[in-house]
């Protein structure tokens, strides 16, 4: 709400001031909403939350502007020039275009263990240097990238319970500081790392349904402009948000079900730096913003099916 506040009383400034020297005014873009849409293989952009401006891109198959989504739920993220990558996971690959028109299409990845290969890749994002982050679900690891070259290829994890292992890597996070968040979901936790050595390794969660614990896999990972840590914890049909990785300041909200404050299956979640907050309610066919953790604002959006302003299994959101 903050950063909504200030955007609008910048842009009535900005006019004012431009009005009284008759210069022509450029003013700031407004954010666009990305969604993975999981069974229809494709990705939608709409301008806001009354689905204005639905834009979708790709089919199902392995050529260019095709997914193949069928695996698991897929990531999708944009970087601050407005390209948009997606965790294509069927096709073990990521995806990079410079807009929703598929124009530059840009694909790594193969089937496997090595370099240069994934296995059901199911989230990818993009820090402040433009380097690339893969969450590589079946291999128990995150990859990192300089670029869709594969250049600086490095990775981080394996299979298991322990410090440095994951029992799944579904989705990433990054905080201001560069730190990496990752939703261990097998083990009903998220893990936090300095950087791609693990170093400063720290967990929190358990599996259950009271404070601290995560149920059916905490999978979405988000983080405020302020390090608040949120969570989609999808057993409980709620989402979670801590102050850091202690767990102070433990809140849920949702319950569920399929009304206003309820969910079915919530997967993946976007934190505005101004702490407005996006769900892809899954099995709900719908996208949700809420203002903030009391529920404030509910806006809810989205059909079964195929056409416009319809999903079939909305997995994730990203907000640029």
């Amino acid at each position: 709400m903050i950063g909504n506040l200030a955007r609008t009383l910048a842009i009535v400034l900005a006019v004012a001031l431009v009005a009284g020297c008759g210069a022509t005014l450029a003013l700031p873009p407004t954010p666009f909403i990305y969604i993975a849409d999981k069974d229809n293989n494709r990705i939608i952009r709409m301008n806001d939350m009354s689905g204005v401006g639905w834009t979708a891109l790709g089919t199902l198959g392995s050529g260019v502007n095709q997914f193949n989504f069928s695996a698991d739920p897929a990531g999708i993220a944009v970087d601050s020039s407005g390209r948009i990558y997606v965790a294509d996971v069927g096709n073990h690959r990521i995806v990079r275009i410079n807009d929703m028109t598929g124009a530059g299409w840009t694909t790594l990845g193969s089937l496997g263990s090595g370099a240069g290969q994934f296995d059901r890749p199911t989230d990818v994002r993009v820090d402040a240097s433009g380097r690339i982050y893969v969450g590589d679900k079946s291999n128990n690891r995150i990859v990192r990238i300089n670029d869709m070259a594969g250049a600086g290829w490095t990775t981080f994890g394996s299979a298991g319970s322990g410090a440095g292992q994951f029992g799944s890597a579904h989705r990433l996070a990054l905080d201001a500081s560069g730190r990496i968040y990752v939703g261990d979901g097998v083990n009903n936790r998220i893990a936090r790392i300095n950087d791609m050595t693990g170093a400063g390794w720290t967990t929190f969660g358990s599996a259950g349904s009271g404070v601290g614990q995560f149920s059916g896999m905490p999978i979405g990972v988000s983080i405020e402009g302020s390090g608040r840590i949120y969570v989609t914890d999808i057993g409980n049909n709620r989402i979670v948000r801590i102050n850091d990785m202690t767990g102070a300041g433990w809140v849920t909200f949702g319950s569920s079900g399929g009304g206003t404050n309820q969910f079915n299956f919530p997967y993946g979640l976007f934190v505005t730096d101004g702490g407005q907050i996006y769900i892809a309610d899954t099995f709900n066919q719908r996208i949700v913003r809420i203002n903030d953790m009391t529920g404030a604002g509910w806006t809810a959006y989205g059909a079964f099916g195929s056409g416009t302003g319809q999903f079939n299994l909305p997995v994730a959101v990203s907000v640029r």
